[in-house]
């Protein structure tokens, strides 16, 4: 949850420094596949982050070096006559390096349904939050921890928002091997597949620990009362 909380605090940050206000605007490209801003060695706008078939590009320089790093891609759409564009894919280099950092995605509505982050800067993407279009909630987090530019924990959130399950994948071969399920935010079981046949082998269940009782006369000192462990939600 620790990334999750440093991905949300770099998308503020990103945020209000991609507005356009601040920086330089470069210019537009319509492009077929990518931009043909590449020349004299300029970044362009990176056609395996999100699609680029078609759409007009706007970027901007917000270090002012006569570079951009900042690209928003727009697709055209005709609603009742009025030709109007839709903002569908945002890129942004933070540390001007040249590379994509962070990325937005959009529905050809206009709701953003996706952004990840590169949180190591070191040229692949490290995390990639998805959210509901209808309610502007996540709803699942892929990660990919050990950067080999595939994920290997994919967190489920309920539509309050907490956890609902992380799937890992331990010996990096794309499949989850473990199970961790939870319900309201609290962990309740781990499932293990131990020998990677894609069944579980073993079930560790979280037991719940009471507080405490206040002693009675009755009572003495006698110890805590044990509480069930909960059912599992799945």
């Amino acid at each position: 949850m620790g990334n999750r909380a440093i991905g949300m605090g770099l998308a503020v940050t990103m945020l209000a420094a991609c507005g356009g206000s601040s920086g330089k605007k470069g210019g537009s490209t319509t492009v077929a596949g990518i931009d043909d801003s590449d020349a004299l060695n300029v970044p362009r706008v990176d056609p395996k982050l999100c699609d680029t078939q078609g759409k007009t590009v706007q970027t901007f320089d917000l270090n002012h070096d006569n570079k951009p790093d900042v690209w928003k891609l727009f697709a055209t759409s005709n609603e009742g006559g009025t030709t109007v564009e839709i903002l569908t894919c945002k890129q942004v280099d933070l540390d001007h390096d040249g590379k994509k950092d962070y990325v937005q995605t959009y529905s050809r509505t206009g709701e953003m349904i996706a952004e990840e982050f590169d949180f190591t800067f070191e040229g692949s993407m490290d995390a990639r939050e998805h959210y509901d279009k209808k309610t502007g909630k996540i709803y699942l987090i892929e990660r990919d921890s050990d950067h080999d530019k595939q994920p290997d924990v994919w967190e489920k959130y309920d539509d309050s928002g907490r956890l609902e399950t992380v799937r890992r994948d331990r010996n990096a071969d794309g499949k989850p091997d473990l199970w961790e399920q939870y319900k309201g935010g609290e962990l309740l079981a781990i499932l293990y597949d131990d020998d990677f046949d894609n069944k579980v082998d073993r079930k560790d269940e979280i037991k719940s620990v009471a507080p405490p009782k206040a002693a009675t006369p009755t009572e003495g000192d006698e110890g805590e009362t044990p509480i069930e462990p909960p059912a599992d939600d799945k």
